[in-house]
């Protein structure tokens, strides 16, 4: 259950993009920032490179050395995905426990709800 739900997370996350701003004067490949100039940082595109991961746009349950970058990176990263992924995997393990029957959702349709920087997945 963890690694489906850390390949969901890198697959297809909930968190598309977030913004930074800049601090001082600086130039991000040619392009000059002013301080307080704001960066859209697309996420999910991150996800999908194939120098951090091999064959991104295949959903690999066992992928090695999966990187997600949903919950940021470096020194200011989030620090709850273990948490996150932890909850996630419980929830759904509680649900398959409950009866849950995966082939009714397969058969259901789904759209995102719309939202600048989430997918909220809307089912039919």
């Amino acid at each position: 259950m963890p690694a489906l739900v850390a390949e969901v997370a890198r697959h297809d996350p909930s968190v598309q993009n977030t913004r930074r701003f800049a601090l001082r004067s600086t130039i991000v490949d040619g392009t000059v920032l002013a301080p307080g100039d704001a960066v859209l940082l697309v996420l999910a595109a991150a996800n999908r490179d194939p120098a951090l991961n091999p064959a991104p746009a295949t959903f690999e349950l066992m992928r090695t050395h999966r990187q997600t970058l949903g919950f940021g990176y470096g020194p200011h990263a989030c620090p709850g995905p273990a948490l996150a992924f932890t909850i996630a995997a419980a929830g759904l393990r509680a649900l398959l426990s409950g009866g849950l029957r995966t082939d009714a959702l397969l058969a259901r349709s789904w759209d995102y709800q719309p939202s600048v920087n989430a997918r909220i997945p809307r089912f039919h």
